[in-house]
């Protein structure tokens, strides 16, 4: 259902967010004509797949309908989720933005707009809530002036609500949040259980004015482990506090303090970290194959160190079990394969060279850079695929021979000659029958790409792939669903031109691609059931 005629007051008119996928129009024109007349709603739809992108825009004839709806109906529970509803408006000031933390259990976004609506005109209130739609206990204001929030702000330092004091702030922008030289807020761990927040408070007020802090328990490793935030009223103070106190000990504890990070920039963090140490790995690191069972990594370890300082060596292992006696006996055998770490990658450049070249007691060895089980298995799945296309292939051009009316030659097979016979020696056992002359072989037909070769070939390279990928789409749309259609297709946009001209001159080949790039992101979301369901969807 869509409404007709959208208002021209913009001022009428609301954004509403964080919309259940099920949610439609009609859904939403019953929750929101109870405040005034509805003349346009429109949700929000991808253009491939229809599926809803969470948010919408609905219109009244009246600003101040659209207003008692924006207050009535935020945070409302509709589907399961909390839906987010705010005045439209084209730009937002960052500067008008606060944030509320220690928002008491149960508060809704309706007692948090009657809360701050006196210091000025609220664009939206919005509650957080985790991915069981509870409460976390924080939130947002957006004002429409930036005067309003500054007033807010001075304002509200005693400011409670449902008996809870309310700690309001400035609303700072991911980006500077993830700065951390802009950070105020300190995590610090390290005390035991005798440590009071009056004690927090006084040991950290020495290096400037603390806005809150806080101290909490939780297990670790089966053991209880306290922990605590402090955050300061300038990032300059934090730092301060976090360069003097890290690492101090104090009685029978030594301080943890570094400046506090979300859990998401944390793993970010330690991921791009390892990757650095996988990219520095792949230079220093050898995988050697065809290792004789008597050697163990002490004595490969003497043989790799000719070349240079060797910092590891790894000789993996498989537990067998055999019989002796009447005894069943368990023992490590070495696989034959092993892995040498250098110190430097120069110094396995050098073993590379030379080792790849060399024999261990009558055992050839293979040795290459180490690469992490990803790009091996990356590595394999395209040469799978080469061979498969390069056969598939073969199988065209012979189709091709025989549309023009040519002989078959299978590669590799020189076609077989009759010997010709003297006449003499010749023996005619049948009486000659005449035979009608074979039928020739019907021509093959082709499939033909849906543009123009010559459009194409004088198109520029972005043009070039936009054409193909039109192309590509509705053949991968026919062989999987439209929730990964457009994934598939953005994996295959990344071959050659070339070669993805030959996908649509065979059907056949480009089908073997669709499965196989469904088998590739099956194992990439393995641990991700949400995402395996949309590969079995249709």
């Amino acid at each position: 259902m869509q409404v007709q005629g959208k208002a021209s007051n913009q001022g009428a008119q609301i954004f509403i967010g964080d919309l259940h996928p099920s949610v439609s129009e009609s859904d939403l024109f019953q929750t929101t004509s109870k405040y005034g007349q509805v003349v346009y709603i429109r949700v929000l739809r991808h253009i491939d797949t229809r599926i809803s992108l969470g948010f919408a825009f609905v219109s009244f004839t009246d600003p101040i309908q659209a207003n008692t709806a924006r207050v009535e109906l935020n945070g409302l529970d509709i589907k399961g989720k909390h839906i987010r509803v705010m005045k439209y408006c084209k730009e937002r000031d960052p500067e008008a933005n606060l944030f509320i933390n220690n928002l008491p259990e149960g508060v809704t976004s309706k007692e948090l707009d009657n809360l701050f609506s006196p210091y000025g005109s609220i664009l939206s209130t919005k509650l957080v809530y985790d991915s069981n739609e509870r409460p976390r206990g924080y939130g947002f204001v957006q004002f429409e002036k930036q005067e309003s929030a500054k007033l807010a702000l001075e304002s509200a330092k005693n400011l409670e609500l449902n008996g809870s004091r309310l700690i309001v702030e400035k609303f700072v922008p991911m980006k500077e949040r993830n700065d951390l030289s802009n950070n105020r807020n300190l995590y610090v761990r390290g005390f035991d259980s005798s440590l009071t927040d009056e004690d927090l408070h006084k040991r950290f007020s020495t290096f400037g004015e603390i806005t809150s802090h806080v101290i909490m328990k939780n297990e670790f490793q089966g053991q209880p482990r306290y922990f605590g935030f402090v955050c300061f009223d300038t990032a300059e103070n934090a730092r301060k506090a976090a360069s003097d106190m890290n690492g101090r000990a104090e009685g029978n504890f030594t301080w943890f303090v570094v400046p506090h990070m979300k859990k998401a920039l944390r793993l970010a963090i330690n991921k791009a970290n390892y990757q650095k140490k996988i990219e520095e790995w792949k230079r220093r690191n050898l995988y050697i194959r065809g290792i004789p069972t008597s050697i163990d990594e002490e004595k490969l370890k003497k043989i790799c160190e000719t070349y240079g300082q060797v910092e590891s060596v790894l000789i993996p292992k498989t537990e067998n079990v055999k019989f002796e006696d009447g005894r069943q006996i368990k023992e490590m055998t070495p696989r034959g394969i092993a892995y040498v770490c250098y110190v430097k990658a120069e110094s396995a450049n050098k073993a590379l060279a030379v080792l790849r070249d060399t024999s261990l007691e009558g055992n050839k060895l293979f040795v290459a850079h180490w690469k992490p089980r990803e790009e091996v298995a990356k590595l394999v799945g395209m040469m799978k695929m080469r061979k498969i296309q390069s056969q598939m292939w073969e199988y065209g051009m012979m189709g091709n021979m025989m549309g023009r009316g040519r002989g078959m030659r299978v590669p590799g097979f020189a076609a077989a000659r009759p010997k010709a016979e003297a006449p003499s020696q010749m023996l005619i056992t049948q009486p000659f029958v005449h035979y009608p002359p074979p039928a020739q072989p019907q021509p093959v037909p082709q499939p033909q790409l849906p543009f123009n070769i010559s459009d194409f070939n004088a198109a520029s390279a972005d043009i070039k792939k936009r054409m193909i990928g039109e192309a590509v789409y509705p053949q991968v749309l026919k062989n999987s669903s439209q929730q990964i259609a457009g994934k598939i297709t953005g994996m295959l946009l990344e071959m050659d031109n070339a070669e993805l001209l030959g996908l649509l001159q065979n059907p056949p080949l480009l089908l073997i691609k669709v499965q196989e790039a469904i088998e590739v992101l099956r194992k990439a979301w393995s641990t991700n059931p949400d995402l395996l369901k949309l590969l079995d969807a249709k």
